[in-house]
Order: structure tokens, then sequence, then C-alpha cells
């Protein structure tokens, strides 16, 4: 069989937003740190940028550990391990050093293949998680991951990016504060999505 007829689209985002609302005060958190750096944009944009570099991808990692322990039934002790949250933090910072670049000038150049790029690469905060793997490792095995299934990783991404899009229209055209919230709302959604979409690839 196909891994493209094993991965279940729907599902995927019905039970991501079951496990959204469940654990919706475990999450919320980290959606709300995640959508900090980039209201420093509006203030400052070195600012902005160096918060984005540091943190970024060290709180997306700590949102995925919190998706994964809380789909798992799993006790979330990342915090009693100061090596583990080290490392954490440093892959977290490589990531956001080789990622996020890429991600923004293939946006500004052209909006369709940043949208791909994250497709390849979603699944690497969840593989930093899960198999304790260096950044660059964790990338390439997302790579992989989704090999067969582009599509629907594609769609998926496109749905995000349109999300996040929402939320950048909110804080830049209405009222700053409403697109920080909606950032930080629908933020630990789509990773609890992502992560329905990994469960499905590791276990089928």
């Amino acid at each position: 069989m196909r891994k493209t007829e094993r991965l279940d689209f729907i599902n995927a985002f019905e039970h991501g937003w079951i496990q959204y609302k469940t654990n919706f005060t475990k999450h919320i958190g980290w959606g709300l740190a995640i959508a900090v750096p980039p209201v420093f944009f509006h203030f400052n944009i070195t600012a902005g940028v160096i918060l984005t570099l540091i943190f970024e991808g060290f709180l997306m990692i700590m949102l995925a550990n919190s998706v994964i322990c809380s789909s798992q039934g799993l006790k979330n002790d990342i915090f009693s391990s100061p090596r583990l949250l080290l490392n954490c933090f440093k892959n977290g910072f490589l990531i956001s050093i080789l990622l996020f670049p890429l991600l923004t000038i293939s946006f500004v150049a052209a909006i369709i293949p940043s949208i791909a790029i994250f497709s390849i690469f979603m699944f690497t905060f969840f593989i930093i998680v899960r198999k304790q793997s260096f950044a660059v490792d964790a990338m390439v095995e997302s790579l992989r991951k989704g090999n067969g299934c582009r599509l629907p990783l594609f769609l998926f991404s496109f749905i995000f990016y349109a999300s996040a899009a929402l939320a950048l229209f909110l804080a830049q055209w209405i009222f700053m504060p409403l697109g920080f919230i909606v950032g930080a709302l629908i933020t630990p959604y789509f990773f609890t999505v992502i992560y329905e979409f990994y469960y499905q690839l590791e276990t089928k």
C-alpha cells in the first residue's frame, strides 16, 4: 500500500482538534510564548529578528514536547533534566538559523516555495523530541518521512500559512493584540495536527 493511501487527512484534523481541546491549558502557554517574538517586528525589526532566531525554534520544540506528552499520556518532565533542556535549546537555535531564513527568503521571493519547504521539514520538532536527534539529522529524517505524502502535507501547510496570514493581517491592519491572540491560539492546534500526521506515518 502506498504511503499516500495511509495518510488520513481528515482524521488528523479531527483527532488534532480533540487533543487540542482536551489539553488546551497544557499547550496555550507555549502558543503565547511562540507569538511573542514576532510582535517585536512591529516596534524594532532588529529585535524581532534576534528574538526569533534565539527563541522561536526552542519554543516550538517545547510545544512539540507538550503535544507528544499529552497525546501519549506521558509525564512532561523535560524541565527536570537540564542537559535535555539545553540540547533542546541548542537544536532550536540551530533550526532557527538553518530553517527560518530559508522560509522567509522563499516566502518573499514566492509564497509557494516557502509552503513547500515547511511541509518538508515540519516534523523536525517532533523528531527532536521523540528521538533526541540532532537538528540536522531531524531535518533529514523529516524530509524522508514525508516521501509519498507531499500533496496532502503541502495542502496542510497551505492551510497553516493561510491561518498565519490571517493572524498577521489582524495584527497589522485591525488590532495588534487580536492578531497576537489568534496566532497564540492556532499554533498549538496546528502542531497537534502535525503530530497526528507524524504518528500516522510512524505507526502504519
